[in-house]
């Protein structure tokens, strides 16, 4: 029975993991079939099929493939879009919208790798094709052959005409995306990644310019001269009236309705009007912040309150997070951070607490250091004397949900615990009776950043001992890096809670996944983690293998990177 559990739950993981990939595939496979069988059956298309070989059939099988694929690969990164798809399935499917939600960079990462793949295979093919223009070359069908003779330059046609240059242009131009879009790249360089992903533009605007050549013609008068006609000679041809019918006429060609261009203008179209609509909101009066408070915390974090500039309706639930902008720092940048503390009826204020990673939030901490150095006695003129935000959301995420299961496991690395601090100020608060059980993982390299948030966790475990609900809530702290008992009991000796709960070192996870499946047999287990990918892996392996003894632990993670 074990061994048949074992393969279920394996067979039902590798199900979830790559049943999409496997759609996507098989989809693209059969568009590519469908279409290189129509050019290699055709009969509109003999004569130029006798030129180019399969190397027509594959170039043309694989361009409704990049049609599709640019048609779609916009659809993930539109916020306004996943937004609305919240807004209307929300309420019908949220498991199926928490899994698309946490996928979205999945989708577009295998939409954009497919979209590379494929337009390698599309350009080898019309390399082959131009090889094939030169060296085929017949005099009696000048009209369909791209090359102007026999001794044309593969050059010529490759770069100097608009169906080569495009090709090569727009080639290059996936290839760079693809190669600033690693994580190495994203991380150390986010504005060479921002920059490169823009070209993304280009690419579609080439799209437009790309079959302008008419490389592709097809011969417009298969009822008045059938395939492999100018095999007769004239002699039989004019002593058989029924070759006279088939064959009256000589092959005449002509471009075809182009319809290609259809399919990268929705692309477009779905990213210009997210990106137009976003920008008018977030630029709009509803939307306008003004930075009521702002320092410097320890390990190296901001803190920042941020209230709207007139009584917003805008509300904004648990876990979701907003895009900041600060003009004098980009005015090209938008970067993703949970809101930490909501809006009240009382306050129209939200805070945000930042990490330092990566350039930007550097020159923010900086900033804001310089202004805290500063003092208040600034000249008007300083630039340090007031930052100025845009904002942009707020928009859901899988957090969001986190109220929605009775037993959660949170698991927070270092910045990663802000999806759950709203969740704990708000249990603080009021008395919400979901999530009924609740086992927090908190994991530091530093002292310094338990500092955030201990507060609320000692209060939060402090109220619920009041209501005699100490089970609640199971907190477990763990610092990784130079652990310290004495700093610990010089930064926590007002809170016997606190240090009781802190370890040294990372986690034990099998401990951890152990204590679930035991106090929860037979039910199941909301597991949530926000952290770097290696935490990610590691906790979604956990999952998986603690899911075979009888607790289904269901996972769901928050990753902006």
């Amino acid at each position: 029975m074990e061994r048949v559990n074992k393969i279920y739950h394996s067979s039902r993981n590798f199900m979830f993991k790559y049943i999409l990939a496997l759609l996507w595939t098989s989809f693209n496979f059969f568009v590519f079939c469908k279409a290189f069988s129509n050019y290699h059956h055709d009969a509109q298309y003999f004569y130029l099929s006798r030129i180019l070989g399969n190397g027509l059939c594959v170039s043309r099988g694989t361009a409704p493939v990049l049609n599709v694929t640019m048609a779609l690969i916009t659809l993930p990164t539109c916020k306004s879009f996943n937004f609305l798809l919240h807004t209307i399935f929300g309420r019908c499917s949220m498991r199926l919208l928490v899994h698309y939600l946490e996928k979205t960079k999945v989708l577009h990462l295998i939409l954009g790798f497919s979209l590379l793949i494929v337009a390698i295979i599309h350009s080898v093919a019309h390399f082959v094709n131009i090889v094939n223009f030169i060296g085929n070359y017949d005099e009696r069908y000048r009209e369909i052959n791209w090359a102007n003779g026999p001794d044309d330059s593969i050059a010529r046609l490759l770069f100097t005409t608009p169906t080569g240059f495009s090709g090569c242009i727009m080639l290059l131009t996936l290839i760079a995306i693809a190669f600033l879009a690693r994580r190495s790249v994203r991380d150390r360089f986010y504005n060479s990644f921002l920059t490169s992903h823009h070209l993304f533009l280009v690419f579609y605007g080439l799209m437009f310019y790309h079959p302008l050549s008419n490389i592709i013609k097809q011969q417009t008068n298969t009822d008045k001269h059938k395939i492999m006609c100018d095999l007769v000679d004239n002699a039989t041809l004019y002593s058989n009236e029924d070759l006279m019918v088939l064959c009256g006429e000589p092959p005449k060609f002509g471009v075809g309705v182009k319809r290609a261009w259809i399919w990268p203008l929705i692309g477009l179209l779905f990213y210009l009007t997210d990106v137009s609509y976003r920008y008018l909101t977030s630029h709009s009066d509803r939307y306008r912040v003004t930075m009521v408070q702002s320092y410097t915390m320890a390990g190296r974090a901001v803190h920042l309150r941020l209230q709207f500039l007139r009584k917003s309706t805008i509300k904004i639930r648990p876990g979701q997070y907003v895009l900041l902008q600060c003009p004098s720092i980009s005015t090209l940048e938008w970067h993703p951070f949970t809101i930490t503390e909501l809006p009240t009826d009382a306050s129209n204020n939200f805070t945000l607490t930042i990490g330092v990673r990566g350039d930007w939030t550097q020159e923010l901490y900086e900033r804001i250091a310089q202004r805290e150095k500063n003092g208040r006695n600034l000249a008007e003129s300083d630039p340090y004397q007031r930052l100025e935000f845009l904002l942009d959301g707020p928009y859901p995420s899988v957090m969001t949900t986190m109220l929605d299961y009775k037993r959660i496991l949170f698991i927070g690395a270092g910045i990663g615990i802000t999806p759950f601090v709203t969740i704990m100020r708000l249990l603080l608060s009021t008395n919400i009776e979901y999530p009924a059980r609740i086992h927090l993982v908190w994991i530091s390299r530093s002292m310094e950043s338990f500092l955030w948030f201990t507060d609320e966790v000692a209060q939060l475990q402090e109220k619920l001992w009041r209501q005699n609900k100490p089970d609640r809530f199971w907190v477990k702290l763990y610092w990784t890096q130079n652990f310290d008992e004495d700093l610990l009991v010089e930064c926590f000796g007002d809170m016997p809670s606190i240090i009781s709960r802190m370890r040294k070192g990372r986690p034990n996870w099998d401990e951890i996944f152990i204590d679930l499946v035991t106090l929860y047999p037979k039910k199941s287990v909301s597991v949530f983690s926000c952290g770097p990918k290696e935490l990610t892996k590691e906790v979604r392996a956990k999952c998986k293998e603690y899911s075979k003894h009888g607790c289904s632990l269901n996972y769901f993670h928050e990753g902006f990177g």
